[in-house]
């Protein structure tokens, strides 16, 4: 028989039973800390799905409340979008298309599906008449996220139409992109100069104020020093500087205002009437891009500079 040493620590949990006149050794930490992964098994916690943190370290019945409590979350949004789907076809069977795209969007905000999804987007466009709602920024953004299934059905019927208005639209903005863009180079310089103009006086004044101010405090401070009328004297005199320094501040800082609006302004398409008609374009392009070539678009040649 194989000799074996045990220690005191191991002694302890060793039990001696006698089989047919021979000794055998029976170790009973190992049942014990078998117990104990078993025990411990009962609070493993695997994920069928996506590892989701605000389960993790659950004991089983707060594990149990926590998913009890989901799924009731769940069953009530469920039911919550069903209400808004059941209002929403009411209203498309009655006609009244935007109420019916409300409801639809409300169910879609409690619960995803791409039946809901597909309402919404029949209510936006009329029952598939009119594609001019699609082009808008509040319907183009959610389309160019929509179910690809959602998104050819659409397509299918005005993918060509709004095709051709990309095209139509881009000519007419390419001239205008040149001509404001040459009429902003233009202004540029000169509004520069003018804010520039401006800057340098508003920094004098402040640089005169912030000096005839420190003079009126060493001069007022020998006043009671000195039987002189110098100090007396210097500080009427700083006292009238330091208020004609203060009129200039004033007056530079509200024409350094006005200058550095101008620049600001003259960056904006907004600013001119060319430059407005350019920017209402270049809204359309991006919002045609958006259900024409949906999330993962080539930006604008706006977007692009």
């Amino acid at each position: 028989m194989e000799e074996r040493l045990i220690d005191k620590d191991e002694l302890r949990g060793v039990k001696k039973k006698r089989t047919q006149g021979e000794e055998d050794a029976v170790d009973v930490l190992s049942s014990d800390a078998a117990a104990e992964e078993d025990a411990q098994a009962d609070y493993t916690l695997e994920f069928d799905g996506e590892y989701d943190e605000g389960l993790v370290g659950l004991t089983p019945s707060q594990l149990r409340e926590e998913l009890e409590r989901r799924e009731h979350l769940r069953a009530e949004a469920h039911a919550e979008s069903e209400k808004r789907l059941a209002a929403g076809e009411e209203k498309f069977a009655a006609g009244q298309f935007a109420e019916a795209a409300e409801a639809f969007r409300e169910a879609l905000g409690y619960e995803f599906s791409e039946a809901a999804e597909e309402r919404l987007f029949a209510a936006v466009t009329r029952n598939y008449t009119d594609a001019e709602p699609l082009v808008q920024r509040e319907n183009a953004e959610p389309f160019a996220e929509a179910e690809p299934a959602n998104r050819e059905r659409v397509l299918a019927v005005f993918g060509d139409g709004l095709r051709a208005q990309r095209r139509e639209a881009e000519e007419r903005a390419q001239p205008l992109r040149e001509r404001v863009t040459a009429a902003q180079e233009a202004r540029r310089a000169p509004f520069a100069a003018n804010r520039a103009y401006y800057l340098v006086r508003f920094l004098i004044s402040l640089a005169a104020l912030v000096l005839f101010a420190v003079g009126i405090a060493v001069s007022a401070s020998y006043l009671l020093r000195v039987q002189n009328p110098v100090p007396t004297a210097l500080t009427i005199t700083f006292s009238v500087l330091t208020f004609a320094a203060f009129v200039c501040f004033v007056l530079f800082s509200r024409k350094l205002l006005v200058a550095v609006r101008l620049c600001r302004e003259n960056e904006r398409l907004s600013s001119t009437e060319e430059g407005a008609a350019l920017a209402q374009l270049e809204e359309r392009l991006d919002c045609l891009s958006l259900v024409l070539d949906g999330a993962q678009r080539e930006p604008s040649p706006a977007e692009a500079e």
